[in-house]
């Protein structure tokens, strides 16, 4: 495997594993309760979350999808719009759809913003990210896969 590209899941993997520790952490559903008087160890759970959703998000987006077709597979996509690369990824059946990394991307975005909303906007939002970091899991578990 190139160096590029393991380095790169490796610090994938080293993400999601403290996105995954960050959600074990957090209450499920989220509920707008949960915001009326967070403790230190709530706050402390949904800074690590957001903070790894978001590197996660980058990492896999930016980087390490147009590694896997150029090093991985030898396709060039070097310079491609990310909209393309999503696109073959998804014709490889690694991501379920270019639309749905789309989300996650907004999602990144709202969470890197943190956007004032109320208690029940905030809960709802996280429990959709939630959800999107397992499927964020399931497309770097293919990966892996396919890198061997």
């Amino acid at each position: 495997m190139a160096p590029r590209l393991a380095s790169l899941l490796e610090n994938c993997v080293r993400h999601l594993r403290y996105l995954k520790a960050a959600r074990e952490r957090l209450p499920r559903p989220m509920v707008a309760g949960h915001f009326a008087d967070l403790p230190d160890e709530l706050v402390a759970a949904l800074d690590q979350f957001a903070f790894r959703f978001v590197r996660l998000q980058d990492t896999m987006g930016a980087s390490l999808f147009r590694a896997f077709l150029v090093e991985k597979l030898k396709e060039p996509y070097e310079d491609a719009p990310l909209r393309d690369v999503l696109d073959r990824l998804e014709a490889l059946r690694l991501l379920d759809s270019a639309g749905a990394w789309e989300r996650i991307r907004a999602m990144r975005n709202a969470l890197a913003h943190d956007y004032p909303e109320s208690a029940e906007e905030k809960a709802a939002t996280l429990n959709v990210a939630i959800e999107m970091a397992g499927q964020m899991d399931a497309v770097l578990q293919r990966l892996r896969t396919e890198t061997g």
